[in-house]
């Protein structure tokens, strides 16, 4: 893993050691500073199968740290499913359509729809739309 520099870096904290490398980072607040690393393919590909991320701190008395997965500098490869849309029929008889984060959470319900047909139709055109849609992360 490498530190790299980001559109929000706004210092480099250089270090005496060439095994340890330069830090670009943004100081968030007093206190507080971020920095974001850019992992290499095999490090994506060993995490992905089950290896752990290792923290090794250069410095006393020991800061609190905090690990994180982030988009900001980073080139995804390869498309994956966010945003989920679905039907379903409720107690009451009607049916609506669900859309759903990736990890299941529910994000809003449409009006009802009396017939299977209707809900079906309206799934298919939001289908449609959302490939479309261009989700940028803030």
């Amino acid at each position: 893993m490498q530190p790299i520099r980001t559109e929000r870096s706004t210092f480099v904290l250089r270090t005496p050691s060439a095994e340890v490398p330069d830090m670009p980072g943004e100081r968030v607040k007093p206190g507080h500073i971020r920095s974001i690393w850019e992992l290499t393919q095999r490090e994506r590909e060993a995490i992905a199968e089950g290896l752990n991320i290792e923290l090794d701190i250069f410095g006393e008395p020991i800061p609190a740290v905090s690990l994180d997965v982030t988009h900001e500098g980073a080139t995804l490869v390869g498309t994956r499913a966010i945003l989920i849309a679905d039907r379903f029929m409720a107690t009451d008889g009607r049916w609506y359509i669900r859309l759903l984060s990736e990890g299941g959470g529910e994000l809003g319900i449409s009006k009802a729809y009396r017939y299977g047909w209707s809900a079906w139709l309206a799934l298919r055109s939001l289908k449609r739309i959302l490939p479309t849609v261009e989700i940028s992360p803030s």
